[in-house]
């Protein structure tokens, strides 16, 4: 009897302690939500609503552009992943940020010297420098695994593969999950890939001055959005600003007045005229709130997880 009377007291207090233990929180998608719904938002901004962006995936609980940290990113709820694109030797594209694997993978080489066999037999790293058991993704397994899923993909640097990416996603079926994006204007666009503009979601990068395709001219911030909102139909404008008072900040008012989704990039001083989400860790209002109140409805973060937190508890997320 003595014995049954400790266990029982033992189990009260057990429970008792385990109510005190701190939850982890938990991110949970709403049923509604898919691609297609995010790209109307995207299409549609509005300022009750903030789009995330994670860079490169989740990528500080799995290696950086893997398919994992892709996964991990849209369970939290993020709206939008921006990964890399490169070609190899082969003529194959993959999906890594940097020219060779000598960083993010257990290989050594330049990437466009390397054959897709061959980059398949390394492992990425993660963020400590450590080998995964991750391998390597093309952009195909990516647009795969993505296919159907509640995200969109930014395909940073394809720019350089417009054609041959854009190839990969229409044999996939993920057209309309992928944005391209770029510097050029868009006449220079035009030039490079004609209709192809038109079958694509395309985000013209706003910089403080943007250089034609010779480097010879300039265009002001506000000259080269006006060029893209008088003969083509933007799903969104990346501004990048170094300063809180520089020209592109101006410019964002032109995007606003033509109800175009502002997209700022909270990961370098440089990007964001200081406002990093490295600060904004500490005073979210102050940083990732400056960037909305300066327009922005799509933020791109290292920070997913407290982007997201931050928002909900301002009522700008699901």
């Amino acid at each position: 009897m003595k014995n049954i009377i400790f266990v029982s007291l033992l189990m009260i207090a057990f429970t008792s302690c385990k109510g005190d233990v701190k939850e982890k929180t938990e991110f949970k998608i709403s049923e509604n939500k898919s691609s297609n719904l995010i790209l109307n938002k995207l299409k549609n901004p509005s300022s009750e609503y903030i789009l995330t962006v994670a860079h490169r995936g989740d990528w500080r609980n799995a290696p950086e552009n893997s398919v994992d940290a892709i996964k991990r990113a849209i369970d939290m709820g993020i709206d939008i992943v921006e990964i890399d694109v490169r070609k190899t030797k082969d003529n194959h594209l993959i999906v890594m940020h940097d020219k060779s694997v000598d960083r993010t993978t257990t290989g050594k080489g330049k990437i466009a010297e390397i054959v897709l066999d061959s980059i398949q037999k390394f492992v990425l790293k993660n963020g400590a420098g450590m080998p995964t058991k991750h391998k390597v993704p093309t952009l195909k397994e990516v647009m795969n695994f993505v296919k159907g899923k509640p995200v969109l993909l930014n395909l940073d640097k394809a720019w350089d593969n417009l054609p041959e990416s854009y190839a990969i996603l229409k044999e996939t079926g993920t057209i309309n999950q992928a944005i391209f994006k770029g510097n050029d204007p868009l006449h220079v666009m035009r030039k490079k890939h004609g209709k192809l503009m038109d079958s694509i979601n395309y985000m013209p990068m706003v910089w403080p001055i943007n250089y034609n395709i010779y480097g010879e001219t300039s265009e002001a911030p506000d000259v080269y959005a006006k060029g893209f909102i008088d003969k083509y139909n933007p799903i969104a404008f990346e501004v990048i600003y170094d300063k809180e008072d520089s020209p592109v900040i101006d410019a964002i008012a032109l995007m606003k007045k033509e109800n175009i989704s502002v997209w700022v990039n909270t990961l370098w001083d440089e990007l964001c005229a200081g406002h990093t989400d490295d600060k904004a860790i500490e005073n979210p209002s102050a940083h990732w709130g400056w960037i909305i109140e300066k327009g922005a409805n799509v933020i791109q973060t290292d920070r997913p997880k407290e982007l997201i937190e931050y928002l909900k508890s301002e009522g700008l997320h699901d």
